[in-house]
């Protein structure tokens, strides 16, 4: 290697040394912990008024009820495997079931409500607006609400 070619290398490697991050100042899992608040929306799109306080999906909560779901199902196909039959379809009142949970576990509180939070409340009004259980999930889903965390910062900016 030449001259120049070895100052080139060292000079490239001396200012990428300056911008290097450190990597376990990354943390998705808690800025999903921290939460987002959520403003729930009318079919229309205006607002209702109602703020929630929204898990992101990363957060430990949402993936332990994601896990229970898909150990269920995988539980229900080897059931069903075993007895050399097809595994039971979910009825839609146990699809709905399941969407509403779904939707409740992501949530721990709201603002904007007469009623102090609890996750029967959240559900029951979940069964009557269910045009709101994909907004919470949606919100979840977008790790974008829930800040990025900088190399500079362990904080969710």
């Amino acid at each position: 290697m030449n001259t120049s070619v070895r100052t080139a290398v060292a000079v490239a490697a001396a200012a990428s040394a300056a911008q290097l991050v450190d990597i376990t100042e990354f943390d998705v899992v808690g800025a999903c912990e921290r939460g987002h608040e959520l403003e729930l929306r009318n079919p229309d799109g205006s607002s209702t008024g109602i703020k929630l306080f929204v898990l992101g999906s990363f957060a430990p909560e949402v993936v332990a009820h994601s896990a229970r779901v898909a150990e269920q199902f995988i539980n229900e196909q080897r059931l069903a495997q075993r007895k050399g039959k097809m595994a039971k379809s979910k009825t839609m009142e146990e699809l709905k079931a399941q969407n509403i949970d779904g939707a409740v576990v992501r949530v721990v509180g709201w603002a904007g409500v007469r009623q102090p939070y609890t996750a029967e409340l959240l559900r029951a009004a979940l069964a009557r607006n269910p045009h709101w259980i994909p907004q919470i999930v949606e919100a979840a889903d977008d790790l974008g609400n829930f800040g990025t965390t900088s190399a500079f910062s362990s904080e969710a900016t």
